[in-house]
């Protein structure tokens, strides 16, 4: 009976310590501080995957107007895992990304490491980070 009990509460407490690691999620700080202009809004996204980015289907998604050349976003509640994040300054205020004719950006954007494909868009590989056992902060890069 006594093994049983004993049994019982080892096999509780795992699943209880099993549940909180689950449940266990991070802030992350993302910073765009080389603003020319305050006009607009900055557009940030995080991804969990390459195929989300690519069907541009956020994780999460926020927005920060521009105050002295500077825009930061928080992202709550990110669980453990590897993101990458792109934002984009809206100059213009439109919500969306300009382009040319020849499919080039108009308006000046960033991802997560500053790492920019010159050959097209940001891949997921480039930009992923790991979330793991802290908030994490960025300062993001505009391009």
């Amino acid at each position: 009976m006594v093994k049983l009990v004993v049994a019982a509460v080892l096999t509780l407490g795992s699943l209880i310590g099993h549940a909180q690691n689950e449940n266990k999620t991070f802030n992350i700080v993302a910073k765009v501080a080389n603003i020319e202009s305050n006009n607009g809004i900055v557009y940030y996204a995080l991804y969990d995957s390459s195929e989300r980015m690519m069907q541009r289907k956020a994780t999460q998604s926020q927005m920060s107007s521009v105050e002295n050349g500077v825009a930061t976003v928080t992202f709550n509640d990110v669980a453990e895992g590897d993101y990458s994040i792109i934002c984009f300054h809206d100059i213009n205020d439109n919500k969306q990304m300009d382009f040319n004719e020849m499919g080039m950006p108009l308006e000046r954007y960033g991802v997560s490491n500053n790492r920019i494909n010159p050959y097209g868009p940001p891949t997921f590989s480039d930009t992923k980070f790991e979330v793991k056992d802290t908030n994490l902060t960025f300062e993001i890069e505009l391009y």
